[in-house]
């Protein structure tokens, strides 16, 4: 059991894979921007406290950062952020003017918001007023902390292609630091680094996609079975790899994609070496209805690989709840409920997407939250030993429990049978077989499944397809037609 009630932070970074295989382009700026905030202040804070947590990252993600920090990728939106205003194409200027002027979390710019108020007013803009757009949207990406941009931002407007210039090493040196500062804190062991499957898959999916009926009996199942256990060990070997070559040694812990986890998963990962993952309560609940709530955050072996399942109640707290307190009451909060536990508690959550939604991109909160835990009070999951045990774990993710976010809605599941199909026809050769792994990613049927019903968002939708696409093009056979057609729809 625990000692002092000791807090296990694991924060989980995740970010998919945003080129598009047929155009060769990093179509979205999305892991570029949270390397100027949540993946740099993160570690930067830490290194200026004793507090003890772990960290997970997928290995796609991994592998975007490092391609950021050696300068082999660049996304679109980066290209356009960088051209000189004089030269921009009149399509340029209208991506820009769609994409970049759009409110921005914890940016506060007079100008931004005037020309934001331009492009409502369908305003013609100048020259100064496209170079202005395209500073203050790269800016608005760092946290308000970084010291090395206050110059630029507080000039606020009529910005050169010189200070442009200058955002842009300010970005490279951030880039550059970022992997050094986890290496640092890994090595000092303040730090356990996890890692989760290469492409972020639902595992227990992969392995056998019938599981999601064993989860919830009522899931209507995709009319072609995907059951390829190989992939799943392939998405492991990947991602264990890749970590063992960008920090020096292999991962102890994984955070199985989206916590989404079945027995024969966990064989599997035990297999691979991995000593202990996580998942939710709901898993654990399920598994076991009698358990007592205060002794969830006991971590168990199950199939002698060890699981820690996540207090979900103060794991949302700070996901959701805290954002919207002073961060010392917070905290106070937070740390009170630890202590009137009995075993101590296990929280597990999104390291990145929260602080949008914290102010000043969550730096006070976790400035507060660092400070106060240290070596007594916080620990690594290495460090605690499972004291109780299970022989079969009832299947199922963070998510309520079950896998229905990925799978048994109407267009979820007309992309598994895309894949299943493809896997099927082109998966003998290798460079196809990349194409399909990517494909496996859970964040393409997180888009499609009914959750986002409301938010239509076919950038995910094109990016699935086109690996599918470029799967049949590598392999020299021809292209169904239906994977031209969006899976996406408008309802």
């Amino acid at each position: 059991m625990y000692k002092e009630n000791k807090i296990m932070l694991w924060l989980h970074m995740h970010q998919p894979d945003y080129l598009n295989p047929l155009s060769n382009e990093q179509i979205l700026p999305w892991t570029r921007r949270h390397m100027l905030n949540s993946y740099y202040e993160i570690p930067k804070l830490l290194l200026s406290s004793s507090a003890k947590i772990n960290i997970n990252f997928s290995g796609i993600l991994l592998k975007q950062i490092v391609s950021y920090a050696e300068e082999k990728l660049e996304d679109t939106w980066e290209t356009l952020e960088k051209k000189d205003a004089d030269s921009l194409t009149e399509s340029e200027k209208e991506f820009i003017i769609r994409n970049f002027l759009n409110p921005v979390a914890n940016f506060n710019s007079n100008r931004f918001n005037k020309l934001i108020n331009k492009k409502k007013n369908r305003e013609k803009f100048n020259t100064q007023d496209m170079r202005d757009t395209q500073i203050l949207y790269a800016i608005s990406a760092f946290s308000p902390d970084t010291t090395e941009v206050k110059g630029l931002i507080n000039k606020k407007e009529n910005y050169s292609e010189k200070d442009k210039i200058e955002e842009k090493k300010i970005e490279r040196k951030i880039f550059e630091s970022i992997i050094p500062m986890y290496r640092e804190l890994f090595a000092r062991k303040q730090i356990e680094l996890t890692i989760s499957p290469m492409q972020h898959p639902i595992l227990p999916l992969l392995i056998d996609s019938s599981i999601a009926c064993r989860s919830k009996q009522e899931t209507i199942l995709p009319l072609t079975q995907f059951a390829h256990p190989n992939d799943a060990i392939k998405q492991m070997e990947d991602a264990i790899s890749l970590f063992s070559k960008i920090f020096g040694k292999m991962p102890q812990g994984m955070w199985p994609s989206e916590g989404s986890i079945s027995n024969k998963a966990i064989d599997i990962i035990k297999q691979k070496g991995i000593k202990w993952i996580g998942t939710d309560e709901s898993v654990l609940m399920r598994t076991n209805p009698y358990v007592k709530k205060e002794d969830i955050s006991i971590p168990r072996n199950v199939r002698d690989l060890k699981i820690f399942f996540r207090n979900h109640y103060l794991s949302d707290k700070i996901g959701f709840a805290y954002n919207k307190m002073n961060p010392i009451d917070a905290v106070k909060d937070l740390l009170q409920t630890v202590k009137s536990s009995r075993n101590g508690e296990i929280i597990i959550l999104d390291g990145e997407n929260p602080w949008d939604f914290y102010p000043e991109c969550g730096v006070p909160f976790l400035t507060e939250l660092f400070s106060a835990l240290n070596q007594r009070n916080s620990a690594l999951g290495n460090e605690i030993e499972a004291t109780d045990s299970i022989e079969a774990i009832h299947p199922g993710s963070w998510i309520n429990g079950y896998f229905d976010t990925w799978i048994g809605d109407e267009e979820s599941n007309r992309a598994w049978t895309y894949l299943a199909d493809t896997r099927k026809t082109v998966g003998s050769t290798q460079e196809s077989l990349n194409q399909i792994y990517i494909a496996e990613g859970s964040d393409w049927f997180w888009w499609y499944s009914n959750l986002h019903k409301k938010e239509v968002d076919f950038t995910f939708d094109t990016l699935f397809r086109a690996h599918l696409i470029a799967a049949y093009q590598k392999a020299g056979i021809k292209i169904p037609s239906y994977l031209f057609q969006p899976i996406k729809e408008v309802k």
